[in-house]
């Protein structure tokens, strides 16, 4: 497994430099996540930053929670992998059977709002992942 590696350092950025932590606009929703119940209490007891679950507290809820946090914070998991006010807790992704990851956005509203330039197919999205795994392997040697 590899751990942290951005993918600009291979220069596919134009020499942008990596995002801070809590740079909302270079992160996705992940669309879902599962947890035992050992794990939400562990994450709600220990782990999150102002609570998992409610009564969320103060200061980095205000108003239990009802505050202008949007949809995607909620729903799209961006309180579990965000650093500020949140749990910041890595995403991972395994590359084999990367399709079992994928999930339809079946409300549809994505594909029309974002417009086409920012889709690829499944199999370009997976090239570019594999490429990026190899040189972070280069990058950072993995025991065997």
């Amino acid at each position: 497994m590899l751990g942290d590696y951005w993918s600009g350092t291979d220069g596919y950025f134009n020499g942008q430099r990596r995002p801070g932590a809590d740079s909302r606009d270079q992160i996705n929703n992940q669309g879902g996540w599962m947890g035992t119940r050992q794990q939400i209490w562990t994450w709600h007891t220990e782990v999150c930053q102002g609570s998992f679950l409610p009564p969320f507290d103060v200061p980095h809820f205000r108003f239990d929670g009802l505050d202008l946090r949007d949809v995607e914070w909620w729903s799209g998991g961006l309180h579990l992998a965000t650093l500020r006010h949140a749990c910041n807790m890595q995403r991972i992704v395994t590359l084999d059977q990367f399709d079992h990851h994928l999930i339809y956005h079946t409300a549809n509203n994505k594909q029309s709002s974002k417009g086409l330039g920012r889709f690829s197919r499944v199999s370009e999205l997976l090239g570019q992942l594999r490429t990026v795994q190899k040189n972070a392997e280069k990058a950072i040697p993995v025991p065997k």
